[in-house]
């Protein structure tokens, strides 16, 4: 019967956390009650916010280190892991001494201080720092024993589990060429120009967005474009910043510059954080074949599926600032696209002695600010508190992994904050969606749901 009660348990919390719609809120977005399904011996809290200039990981962990540390202990409880470690970065324990003392009371729960190189918050880079086990190449966490959940999915996770609380707002950061850099608590669904107005600045010409951490986020054209469950941060910048050129190149500059510059120096190879934990990738061999058209084994060229796009190689690696990163994720999209799956004979590690490298290979984020151009936004004081109040929204009903949320509502209906208006289509991985604010919907079709202030509220 304890067994049968434990079983019981475990899909409670998974239940309520897919009713919550709750998916990972470190910018992938896989829907967590499907992570929540599986046994591991060890669950990690990933505080690292590893992207320079984002601050809402470590806000949430001084304003909410009980809901953090609850919501782990509830995916401990799901995963039946013996083990849980809250991984943040040593310079900033300073600020977590509620989070250490509640941390210290539990036997089972341990804290893990980072050193304060990129990408630490890599789940795969967080799993052998905090274990000292290697996820095989292609392979999850959990085929080293472990399951990585952000911060913000924890407190998300212990919200569903007390009151059955689902996800409408998103912690994010916003920060760069604004008056008031702030954590903003969003409705999901307020545009990004709101959010940058209510830090005391209007988006103009002359400005560009980067949606995300500035290493692995995008850019976004349309200011008007709303917020999702994975927005992690909003960096306005110059338009002419080299950052915003870098990440705005077109495909055909970027095979053009590879073809015509690169040296064969094997920087980004040594640099690689993948490949200092013993996978087989090594970025300089796949681009001598972009841009020699040498016969190169089958084993390097798929290799770029091993590639995390972290931009280490782009940023910091290359001395003739071209990216082995866009060019992997172009090899990922065309080979996917053609229906290769790769396979990965070679267990980590055999074909070099990484461990003695790696400690010696670390680039410090400070480093990495410098190389982005973007030291005059770091260390600025930052607000906090910051809510939205929108009088519209716009709820994607695709913002994880997996099919699109099926449509529950209809132009015309009134709905209140936390309904229900897209489901999980049947037999499909998905997540669900709800109404972030009250109001009525003005718009409604299989991709998108428009709210307006009013009824409801």
């Amino acid at each position: 019967m304890a067994g049968l009660s434990t079983v019981s348990k475990a899909a409670g919390i998974a239940a309520s956390v897919r009713d919550a719609g709750i998916v990972g809120a470190g910018g992938a977005g896989f829907p967590t009650h499907v992570k929540l399904q599986a046994s591991c011996e060890t669950v990690i809290a990933n505080g690292a916010e590893c992207e320079p200039l984002l601050e809402s990981d470590k806000y949430l962990l001084r304003r909410e280190p009980e809901a953090v540390v609850a919501g782990l202990e509830l995916v401990m409880q799901a995963a039946e892991a013996r083990e849980g470690i809250i991984a943040v970065k040593k310079k900033a324990m300073d600020s977590l001494g509620t989070l250490k003392k509640i941390v210290d009371a539990r036997d089972e729960i341990r804290i893990l201080e980072l050193e304060n190189f990129y990408p630490a918050g890599d789940e795969q880079i967080l799993v052998y720092e905090a274990t000292g086990k290697t996820v095989p190449p292609m392979g999850l966490p959990l085929e080293a024993g472990c399951l990585v959940q952000n911060i913000e999915t924890l407190r998300n996770i212990h919200q569903a589990g007390k009151d059955n609380t689902p996800v409408t707002r998103r912690f994010l950061t916003c920060t760069g060429m604004v008056r008031t850099p702030s954590v903003v608590e969003a409705h999901i669904g307020t545009s990004v120009r709101e959010i940058v107005r209510l830090c005391g600045t209007e988006l103009d010409d002359d400005m560009a967005v980067v949606l995300g951490g500035p290493m692995m986020g995008r850019v976004e054209a349309d200011a008007d474009a709303p917020v999702s469950k994975t927005t992690s941060g909003i960096i306005v910048l110059p338009r002419e910043h080299d950052l915003i050129r870098r990440k705005t190149l077109s495909l055909e500059v970027i095979i053009k510059q590879a073809k015509a510059v690169c040296c064969q120096c094997n920087y980004c190879t040594e640099l690689c954080s993948r490949y200092l934990i013993g996978h087989p990738l090594q970025p300089h061999k796949i681009m001598r074949q972009v841009g020699y058209g040498l016969d190169v084994p089958e084993e390097v060229i798929k290799s770029a599926f091993l590639c995390s796009e972290c931009g280490l190689c782009e940023i910091y690696a290359c001395v003739m600032g071209i990216s082995p990163a866009l060019v992997n994720r172009i090899l990922k999209e065309k080979l996917t696209s053609a229906g290769y799956k790769p396979e990965f004979s070679v267990p980590p590690g055999d074909f070099f002695d990484w461990k003695s490298l790696r400690d010696f290979r670390k680039i410090p984020t400070s480093r990495i600010i410098n190389r982005l151009g973007l030291g005059e936004f770091d260390h600025l004081s930052v607000r906090f508190g910051v809510k939205t109040d929108p009088d519209r929204v716009e709820i994607s009903l695709r913002q994880h992994i997996g099919a699109t949320a099926r449509l529950q509502v209809k132009a015309g209906d009134t709905v209140k904050e936390g309904a229900l208006i897209g489901e999980i289509p049947e037999e499909s991985l998905g997540a669900r969606v709800h109404a972030s604010m009250s109001g009525r919907v003005i718009f409604a079709d299989e991709e998108r749901v428009v709210i307006t202030r009013g009824e409801g509220k």
